[in-house]
C-alpha cells in the first residue's frame, strides 16, 4: 500500500538520472519532500551537498532518521505544505501525487535557481500546457510565470514499488521570475472562472476584456495583474 499518496523509487539508476539534471556541487543546499526511505536522499547526499529531507509519516521518518546519519543530511518530520520550507537554492523530489499541485505551488513562490522533480505524467503535461487548451490551469499559468519548464524522461509506472496507475515524468524548473502569494491568489480567481470573459468576472478589466482566463500567455495575466494594481 502507497503511504499518504507515496509511491518510492528503488532504481539506482533512475535515481542517479534524476539526480544527474540537478548538477548539484557541495555548495548546494537541496529541498527534498516526500523522502520516504530515503532512496532519493542518499543519491542527493553522495555529491556533497547539505540535503534537506522532509517526511510527514511518523513511521517512515523514524527508519529514516535511523538510516540517514551523514553530517550533510538534516531530516525535517511534518507536513511540508505547512512547515516553514529552510532556505535552499536546489530542490530534487519525488513528489507524492496527492500534493504535486500544493507543493507546486509553494515552491513558485520560493527564492531558488533549480528544481528537478518526478510527477505524475499528466501533471507534468498540465503545468506545461499551453494557453487556449482545457489543461491551462491557475498552477501552469504560475508555473510559467516564475519557470522555464523542461519536460524529460517519463519512468514507467513499474519502476516504482508499491506500482502506481500511471507513468510519471521527471521535469525540470529553472526559476527566473519572482511571484507573489497575492499574485498566485489573483490567478486562482482568475481561473475559478477560466472560461468566462473577463469583463464578465472583473469589474471593469483595463486589458483583455473580451478574452477568457483560459486564453490569456503568462506574460498577459502579469500585464493584466499589474495594471489592476496602477
Amino acid at each position: 500500500m502507497a503511504r499518504l499518496g507515496q509511491h518510492f523509487m528503488e532504481d539506482e539508476n533512475i535515481l542517479e538520472l534524476v539526480v544527474s539534471y540537478a548538477k548539484l556541487n557541495p555548495d548546494d543546499v537541496v529541498l527534498e519532500v516526500g523522502a520516504g526511505y530515503g532512496n532519493l536522499t542518499e543519491t542527493i547526499a553522495k555529491h556533497g551537498c547539505h540535503v534537506y529531507a522532509i517526511e510527514k509519516d511518523t513511521e517512515l521518518f523514524e527508519k529514516l532518521g535511523r538510516r540517514l546519519e551523514e553530517e550533510n543530511i538534516s531530516t525535517i518530520s511534518g507536513d511540508a505544505l505547512k512547515l516553514d520550507w529552510p532556505l535552499f537554492n536546489k530542490m530534487v523530489s519525488n513528489l507524492p501525487y496527492h500534493i504535486s499541485k500544493k507543493t507546486m505551488t509553494k515552491l513558485m513562490l520560493c527564492n531558488f535557481e533549480l528544481a528537478v522533480l518526478v510527477v505524475q505524467k499528466e501533471f507534468a503535461e498540465k503545468i506545461s500546457e499551453k494557453p487556449g487548451v482545457k489543461n491551462y490551469r491557475m498552477i501552469s499559468a504560475l508555473a510559467q510565470t516564475a519557470c522555464d519548464i523542461r519536460l524529460m524522461d517519463v519512468i514507467p509506472k513499474n519502476a516504482f514499488k508499491p506500482q502506481p496507475k500511471v507513468d510519471s515524468q521527471i521535469i525540470i524548473l529553472e526559476k527566473k521570475a519572482e511571484c507573489t502569494q497575492e499574485y498566485a491568489q489573483f490567478l486562482t480567481k482568475l481561473f475559478n472562472h477560466k472560461n468566462k470573459l473577463l469583463k464578465n468576472t472583473l469589474k471593469n478589466p483595463p486589458l483583455y476584456a473580451d478574452k477568457k482566463p483560459l486564453e490569456l500567455k503568462p506574460e498577459e495575466l502579469q500585464k493584466l495583474y499589474q495594471a489592476l494594481q496602477d
